[in-house]
């Protein structure tokens, strides 16, 4: 699971992605907390890559920033 960040003074959030197949695995919170879990299936592989791609990209513009061993 890749994990990113968000510490802006106001909240302090994490967000977990990461991909089985067809599968995200999604799981969000605030830092320190067992937060929430969330799967999302898709179609094929692909597509799930392709979903995964652009979430990251959507969380890292809100200015998440990748953490931890999984960085990379």
């Amino acid at each position: 699971m890749r994990r990113f960040e968000l510490d802006d003074g106001v909240s302090s959030k994490f967000w977990e992605v990461g991909q089985a197949g067809c599968e995200l695995h999604i799981r969000f919170g605030r830092i320190g907390t067992a937060g929430q879990s969330k799967p999302k299936t898709f179609a094929d592989e692909a597509t799930a890559a392709a979903a995964l791609g652009k979430l990251v990209r959507e969380k890292t513009a809100k200015g998440y920033v990748e953490a931890g061993a999984g960085a990379g």
